[in-house]
């Protein structure tokens, strides 16, 4: 499919302009003719640039994944299957359609759609254009597609899993941040305005005091400040030895370290089971895998374990020095090397590690909401100290 932009007369004679997909020159022409108009100038847009600008979302490759392979099962041939594909998602959703017409003109063109994801930059992940340049090469891509439609819905799962263990802490710190501002900037000088000018504050009071101060004096330092929470620390953690040396600090931190642990696990097992069993060398698998856990520390160490393994060292062996694993990792994949149903064995641990990864978000769960709920208390209790403090004060010197 291919998106033209034309001008055309209509049946009045006026001049009209405008955007239409079709899947040629000739299905272009026909489709205006429909229209009543005679088209005296179109450009083909570029759909290929429009298409790799950024990746798909995980819900669009999950949709992708499943409706591809029930179309291909169906004995629909991969063009065909890509145009309905085209043809039946909701305009609203620009991106995919853009990403569908690029790849049916590849397609067209007598590319692999492997080939035609590859050339689209980041919009499909490395470990997808993998699996599915596996299938096409042993004749089964509607079964790699469909591992992969499970594969990302399992990740997909964990990772509403993480933000929902987050979130409730940060809703916490929100609300505790806005309690202070609104108790110091609208209640506070309420409060202080009864007081006899020669009173002294208490401390919490004063201190509430100062903050509204810096808040209302200061306004300018208070937005610097949320700038670069906002922009300027998510560049610097993004800088590689920043990234390592805060993604070794998370599973150094006591209790948190060891649940991380146990998500990085589950991560790296699902996804090398996943692309060692549909044919990816193991190495490359391993490549793979690391670029998909999110800690930089860890994935450093996962390469290094790589390098180990092509100078001749056994798979448990070089594992055992990535700390982030948890030992039974090793502890099956030397099972699974020595009885050589290595893929096996890597399924059944991906799957108990699933399990072990979800019971551990559940766990992190219940580390975090005591810890913030004493935080809450702790600075609500701060500020109705300042804010009470001085109605006593005050009651003691009417009276």
């Amino acid at each position: 499919m291919q998106k033209y932009t034309y001008k055309a007369i209509d049946a009045d004679g006026k001049t009209t302009k405008g955007t239409l997909v079709a899947a040629d020159d000739k299905t272009f022409r026909d489709l205006l003719h429909e229209q009543g108009l005679r088209c005296y100038d179109y450009s083909i847009v570029n759909q290929a640039k429009q298409a790799r600008t950024r990746p798909l979302k995980i819900n669009d490759l999950i949709a992708f994944s499943r409706q591809l392979s029930s179309m291909l099962r169906a004995g629909l041939d991969l063009s065909m299957s890509m145009k309905m594909l085209y043809e039946r998602t909701e305009k609203k959703k620009k991106r995919l359609r853009a990403v569908l017409a690029s790849l049916f003109e590849q397609l067209q063109k007598g590319e692999s759609l492997a080939s035609a994801m590859a050339k689209m930059d980041n919009t499909f992940p490395a470990l997808y254009i993998s699996m599915v340049k596996s299938g096409e090469m042993n004749g089964k891509i509607d079964e790699s597609l469909t591992t992969l439609a499970e594969y990302f819905e399992k990740e997909q799962k964990q990772r509403n899993q993480i933000k929902g263990a987050m979130s409730y802490p940060i809703i916490l710190l929100v609300v505790c941040f806005l309690v202070v501002i609104v108790m110091s900037v609208f209640v506070m000088p309420q409060m202080t305005k009864m007081m006899p000018e020669d009173t002294a504050m208490p401390l919490p009071t004063q201190i509430l005091m100062s903050i509204k101060d810096f808040i209302v004096n200061q306004w300018y330092m208070v937005a610097l400040i949320a700038f670069v929470l906002i922009t300027i620390i998510p560049i610097i953690k993004r800088i590689p030895k920043v990234a390592i040396f805060t993604g070794k600090m998370l599973i150094k931190v006591p209790k948190i370290g060891s649940l991380q642990k146990m998500i990085y696990t589950s991560t790296f097992a699902r996804s090398l089971a996943t692309l060692y069993a549909t044919g990816i060398p193991l190495l490359d698998a391993i490549s793979m895998g690391a670029e998909i856990i999110t800690n930089k520390y860890v994935e450093m160490r996962i390469r290094e374990a790589v390098v180990e393994i092509r100078k001749g060292s056994s798979i448990a062996e070089a594992f055992s020095h990535v700390d982030a694993f948890d030992p039974m990792l090793m502890t099956m994949t030397f099972v699974g090397e020595q009885s050589g149903a290595l893929d096996e064995i890597l399924m059944q641990t991906a799957r108990y590690f699933e399990e072990e990864s979800s019971n551990a978000v559940k766990r992190l769960i219940g580390l975090i909401s005591p810890v913030m709920m004493m935080v809450m208390a702790v600075v609500v209790g701060f500020v109705l100290m300042g804010v009470m403090m001085p109605m006593f004060t005050l009651y003691e010197t009417i009276g």
